[in-house]
């Protein structure tokens, strides 16, 4: 084999190598993409507003929840504001029963006077790690009967 030829069949390798270096690249970028445009789009459902008495029994309902063709993996049920104000996660008030279903609970606790607001944040997950996340917002009542004249 002549050196020319050589050098011809080394610069075409060095092409094909810089190719495939470059289609591999590309693909292993849009996989991700890809992957997730397979799946119709997941939705979180916290479920409607609602109001209920202090010192009762809460139901949280995340049942509605969709999620393409896959299951979720991953539901979580967190606490995250209470009258409007952000609550951190070490300072939650109550604990939530099994946070880490589609249906969880807790119990209602006592308010003062008129009405205190817990907002929920529902957040699920698949089996492909795409997410999605909606709130409930739970108007607790107070149920002190007013003292009238004796």
């Amino acid at each position: 084999m002549r050196y020319g030829a050589f050098m011809r069949m080394n610069k075409f390798a060095h092409v094909l190598l810089v190719f495939a270096t470059v289609f591999i690249t590309m693909q292993i970028s849009t996989l991700d993409t890809a992957e997730a445009g397979k799946y119709p789009r997941i939705r979180a459902d916290a479920g409607n507003d609602f109001k209920v008495s202090e010192n009762k029994e809460v139901k949280l309902d995340g049942s509605e929840s969709r999620g393409g063709f896959e299951k979720f993996v991953d539901f979580e049920w967190e606490l995250v504001r209470i009258n409007g104000t952000k609550v951190q996660n070490d300072n939650e008030p109550f604990e939530i029963n099994n946070a880490d279903k589609s249906r969880a609970s807790f119990i209602a606790p006592e308010v003062v006077s008129g009405e205190a607001t817990y907002e929920f944040k529902l957040t699920v997950r698949d089996e492909i790690d795409r997410e999605d996340d909606d709130t409930v917002m739970v108007h607790v009542m107070n149920q002190q009967l007013p003292v009238g004249p004796t």
